[in-house]
This record gives structure tokens, sequence and C-alpha cells, in this order.
């Protein structure tokens, strides 16, 4: 569906949005800024709650709302997109995607491949054991097994870890989680958020094992040398911030404005889950 400007918004944002809209919908060969006239097409990988999954058919998460924000402050349709979390960037690459809000974290890798924009959130990886570990330090486990979705930052790390004993890769971080929950692994490895919300929303017993072993700044991606999109997310993403749509989307789905917090700790579970 076609978005609108929000009631109330300042007439310089209006401005800037309206250029950004002319700015955006301009085509010709390899200056093409959007695929389509008038619609950004967002993909994501649908398989990490509670940034993209769906409810029956219907996709939804933070990233998910995030899109319908950004693509209403550019005036432009919103086209949404799933596939596999290590496609996406291929999918970008081959003009099949106009932008990932993927909770991607730029790497020197991917940023050889896509452009990135500015970070949209905080958080820190994690490794995640059932409620009857003994363990408090992932890397004081004894040559554990832990469970990863493929293509992630999580599993080019654990690959560089001399404590792990075996890399089991996934789909998506979920199946990982789940599998952990069942004793098929001794820990799952994914966002502090993601893991938090399962343990909270699907009931599983899990919990984080120590801190996070390090955090994480999430960008958009786009095609490489699209620096006039990059610009154009960029500046919408600034504006849903700053009139604090952003944080409204963030306090739905965490708790939290997650823009702000690396801890992943969603506020009403504090005292719950702090020294886990």
């Amino acid at each position: 569906m076609k978005t609108t400007p929000k009631n109330g918004r300042r007439a310089g944002a209006l401005v800037a949005v309206a250029a950004a809209s002319l700015a955006l919908t301009a085509c010709g060969g390899g200056d093409q800024k959007l695929l389509n006239d008038g619609t950004l097409v967002v993909a994501m990988s649908g398989e990490f709650q509670p940034f993209s999954h769906f409810e029956g058919d219907q996709l939804t998460g933070f990233d998910y709302d995030i899109a319908v924000a950004i693509a209403e402050e550019l005036e432009l349709e919103l086209e949404t997109q799933t596939g596999a979390f290590d496609s996406l960037i291929q999918g970008v690459k081959s003009d099949r995607y106009d932008v990932l809000i993927a909770s991607m974290t730029p790497t020197e890798e991917r940023d050889e491949q896509v452009d990135f924009t500015d970070p949209y959130y905080l958080s820190g990886a994690t490794v995640f054991v059932t409620n009857d570990s003994d363990c408090q330090d992932p890397t004081q486990m004894d040559s554990p097994v832990i469970g990863v979705a493929s293509g992630t930052t999580y599993e080019s790390f654990l690959n560089e870890q001399d404590w792990v004993g075996e890399i089991r890769t996934f789909t998506s971080d979920i199946t990982a989680l789940e599998d952990t929950e069942v004793g098929r692994l001794d820990g799952g490895m994914t966002d502090r958020l993601v893991g938090l919300y399962q343990i909270d929303q699907a009931d599983r017993d899990l919990r984080a094992c120590g801190e996070p072993l390090y955090t994480e700044e999430p960008a958009f991606a786009v095609r490489e040398g699209n620096t006039e999109l990059v610009d154009e997310l960029n500046a919408a993403l600034a504006t849903i911030i700053e009139d604090g749509t952003y944080a409204e989307i963030s306090e739905k789905w965490f708790g939290q404005n997650i823009l702000e917090s690396s801890s992943g700790q969603p506020a009403d579970d504090a005292e719950q889950t702090s020294g886990d």
C-alpha cells in the first residue's frame, strides 16, 4: 500500500522527504537508485524473530516496522521480500532488492560487496544455554557444540575461537535455539535480543550464558555504489529517530530504545536477567 506523510510533521522535513522521493525515483542505467519507480523493495530473512518473522502469512517484526516507517518517510510504496540470510547480499547484487533491512552487521568482507547506511540499533552477540547448564562464561566451556545461523557474524566469530569444539550451522537462529533447548547442542549463539525474546515470548527453557561476547551495530545494506540511496536512507532514518517513530517501534518490540542500549535486556525483565 502507498504510505502517506504523518500529520504534524515539520515543513522542513516534508521538503526533504519530497526531494528524496524525486531523487530516489530517478532511473537510468547504472545510476538507477530504485529497481522500480515509486517502490522500495526491502528484503529480510523472515526467520529472525522478533526482528523479522511471520505470523500466519503476514511478515512482521522490528525490521519490518522500520521498513514501513522508512518507506513512508520517502513517500514510496513498500514491497517486502524474504530469503535465507546468507543469500541476501547476493540478492542485492543481483538487483532483486533495493535494500536489506535485515539486522546485518557491516564487516570488511560484506563492505566489499554492498554499501551500508548508518547503524540503526545496538545489541550483543550472546551464547544461550539450557537453564540446567552450569555455564557462566561460554569461553570456559569444555569444547562445546555451538549452533549458529549460517552466514552470520556469529559463525565467523566462532570459527576464530579455540574454545569451541564444534560449530553446527542452521538456516535460522531460532532453529539453533530450539536444538539447544532439546539438548542437541551445548549452546546457541545469536543476538541477545533475539534469545531473550524467545525465552520471554516462546517460553524456552534457556538463559543467557554470561555477558555478550561482543557488541554489534547493524545497518541497512544497498547495492555497492548506490550512494544516493544510502544518503536518502540515512536522512529517513534520522527523521524517524528525531520524530519519535523509531522509539515507538522499539518500545513495541523490546520495551526499550535499542538504539541507545547494547545490553539487549528488556526493561521489564532487567532484574530477572541481570548477571546471566
